[in-house]
């Protein structure tokens, strides 16, 4: 089944982001223009409903709709426009083609239409202790976690919630370095 559009429920893990100019001004990772039209698939490959961004001109992340596992969302975006992807029940992180930011590329036509370009979202590797923690966070509840005899540390790690723009700070400032 193929899904667009932007009608999607907060699930509650997300940080409520403060949009300043400070932020944008911050923030390079973001969509440049709208000059050149591209057609991509993001198919789900993982067993995790699944939720896009869209990073748009100011460097602030804009959600779309959730493409359940073995779904695709069909969107017609730009060149420059780079996308995200995050676990709508956890906001834990995903891969698109193996990477953590999808650039997308060219239009492809085949006898003058376009022809819908298929990207794979999967679920990363993750670190151990990512993989306790995702699953301490569906056994316990929020309220709970300082009752865990575990280190302190691990309750705060817990207890965090994703804050997509400083994760997009973050990963502008990699982008930026590896240039």
């Amino acid at each position: 089944m193929v899904h667009s559009g932007r009608n999607v429920p907060d699930r509650g893990w997300l940080d409520i982001m403060d949009h300043t100019e400070e932020d944008s001004v911050q923030v390079p990772l973001r969509s440049l223009n709208s000059a050149e039209a591209t057609f991509i698939s993001f198919v789900n490959k993982s067993q995790r409903t699944v939720r896009p961004w869209w990073i748009d001109f100011e460097g602030f992340p804009q959600q779309y709709d959730d493409i359940e596992p073995g779904e695709s969302l069909d969107m017609c975006t730009y060149l420059t426009h780079p996308w995200l992807f995050r676990d709508a029940d956890t906001g834990d992180e995903l891969r698109i083609n193996r990477d953590e930011i999808y650039f997308p590329t060219s239009a492809v036509y085949n006898e003058g239409n376009c022809v819908y370009i298929p990207t794979y979202i999967t679920i990363p590797v993750y670190s151990l202790k990512d993989i306790c923690l995702q699953h301490l966070r569906k056994l316990v509840k929020r309220e709970d976690y300082k009752m865990l005899h575990i280190a302190r540390s691990l309750h705060d790690d817990l207890s965090n919630k994703v804050n997509l723009q400083e994760e997009i700070k973050k990963l502008s400032l990699r982008y930026r370095n590896a240039e």
